[in-house]
């Protein structure tokens, strides 16, 4: 159920980069805005947090955002129909893995952010004046919301070992 979100949200929001990269035909310029994005891992994490305190992320929505997502409330809500202790943290050991899971997907996530940015400003540059704004809603969709949404879990799970 997780993952059939999950595909669904990057089918939906990658469509759009897609489709510019295969018009505009710059497949170089493509290349290095993924080395570039993939650069972005060495960044340090603590750099990239932008509060350690839940309620600055509810006050940009989080909790909104927290509904349609993978083990979002919605989802969670009907996987535990057929399985009702589940959950992702049970325990401090499950929270530490848990730790480990939010930041592979905020890294995940601030690739795509870089690569969707680099593509939305080529995109405007070369007057694909549609694709950037679809490109532009998707990587606010797909990556800022997401990306806060893990910043916003750490906070939770970092205040919960206090």
């Amino acid at each position: 159920m997780n993952q059939a979100v999950n595909f669904f949200w990057t089918i939906l929001c990658f469509a759009p980069a897609v489709a510019y990269w295969a018009a505009s035909g710059a497949l170089l310029w493509c290349f290095i805005f993924i080395g570039i994005s993939v650069m972005t891992q060495l960044i340090p994490g603590r750099l990239l947090q932008l509060s350690t305190n839940p309620k600055w992320y509810e006050g940009l929505g989080v909790k909104f955002i927290r509904k349609f997502v993978q083990h979002g409330e919605y989802i969670n809500r009907l996987i535990r129909k057929s399985q009702p202790g589940y959950g992702i943290i049970k325990h401090k050991a499950n929270a530490a893995q848990y730790l480990k899971t939010i930041v592979m997907y905020e890294r995940f996530h601030l690739i795509c952010f870089i690569f969707f940015l680099l593509t939305t400003i080529h995109s405007f540059i070369n007057h694909y004046n549609m694709l950037t704004l679809l490109m532009l809603g998707a990587n606010i969709i797909y990556n800022i919301c997401p990306i806060l949404l893990q910043q916003y879990n750490r906070a939770r799970v970092l205040k919960l070992d206090r």
